[in-house]
Order: C-alpha cells, then sequence, then structure tokens
C-alpha cells in the first residue's frame, strides 16, 4: 500500500502539471497490482471476491493530497 500511495502521489503532481481542469476525485483512479506467481490461469483462486495474485486499492483523493502536501514539507 505504501508503495502504491507514493505513485498515487507522483502521479497526482504529475496530472496536477499537465492537465488543465485537473481535479483528483475525477481524474485519479485505484492501482491494480498483478502478481504472476500467484495467479494460475481459470483456476485462480478467489478469496473474499479478490483473486489470489491481485492487490487493487484506490486511495481516496484526500489521502493523496495529504501525502503530497506532507512530502512538500
Amino acid at each position: 500500500p505504501l508503495q502504491a500511495l507514493l505513485y498515487s502521489v507522483v502521479l497526482h503532481r504529475y496530472l496536477r502539471w499537465r492537465l488543465p481542469g485537473y481535479d483528483p476525485s475525477i481524474h485519479l483512479g485505484g492501482v491494480l497490482y498483478l502478481f504472476v506467481r500467484g495467479m494460475c490461469g481459470a483456476a485462480t483462486p478467489v478469496v473474499d471476491g479478490h483473486p489470489a495474485g491481485v492487490f487493487s486499492w484506490a486511495p481516496p483523493a484526500a489521502l493523496v493530497i495529504a501525502m503530497s502536501e506532507l512530502l512538500d514539507a
């Protein structure tokens, strides 16, 4: 989660700089990490609705903004 949050902060800063009318709550998406060793095709087990080997998270825009401001300090 920390790596995903840091990458989201970097993307936030880039989009803020490059995209006119940028709004983090609209333009930021979630994160997916696919761990190939944990996946086995159609037979991949699903635990609590999530396939094994897949990490997904959509950090809240407020968290990304707060982390960006913290790193600016």
